[in-house]
């Protein structure tokens, strides 16, 4: 800012063109960092929770297949004498396996505890943790939401600061 023979300030085109200038070169740099925090921050959130919720998915899954399993089981009276089955040992390799009591079942509660159940205390069980973890995809689909909405928003403010030029 300049002061003119009269006192009053004026602006000078001079220091005008350096801000101008200052401006042009950091519009590009902002825009670079609004793309890393894109790529690096907000990309990497959005696929870490793709993944919880794919992994509570398959959990919700498992959970299903033992309740109709149960079901089948009580419904069928299978296992009275024992029940023969094929137990996944990893890597689709399957064992035989000989259960020689179905009136009882263990349930993994996490951290590679397990819990012995009857099977009527098993169905009550595994319904609360279906809710639970139901309750778990809301709210990672609302998280998966909040961080597209997020990208969007970071995306129109790229564009904004584009188009100042």
């Amino acid at each position: 800012m300049c002061f003119n023979e009269n006192g009053s300030q004026e602006f000078s085109l001079s220091l005008l063109r350096k801000k101008h200038l200052k401006m042009e070169i950091s519009i590009p740099q902002k825009v670079l960092k609004y793309e890393a925090f894109i790529n690096d921050v907000l990309k990497e959130q959005l696929k870490k929770t793709a993944e919880d919720l794919d992994r509570t998915y398959g959990e919700i899954a498992e959970f299903i297949q033992l309740e109709n399993l149960i079901q089948t089981i009580e419904e069928n009276g299978l296992g009275k004498d024992g029940l023969k089955t094929q137990v996944d040992i990893g890597c689709n390799f399957y064992m035989q396996a000989c259960v020689p009591d179905t009136s009882k079942i263990l349930i993994d509660i996490g951290l590679g505890y397990f819990v012995e159940y009857t099977l009527n205390e098993a169905l009550i069980v595994i319904k609360r943790r279906i809710n639970l973890l139901n309750r778990k995809v809301d709210i990672l689909r609302d998280q998966s939401a909040n961080t597209k909405a997020h990208i969007k928003l970071v995306l129109h403010g790229i564009q904004e600061l584009q188009n100042i030029k």
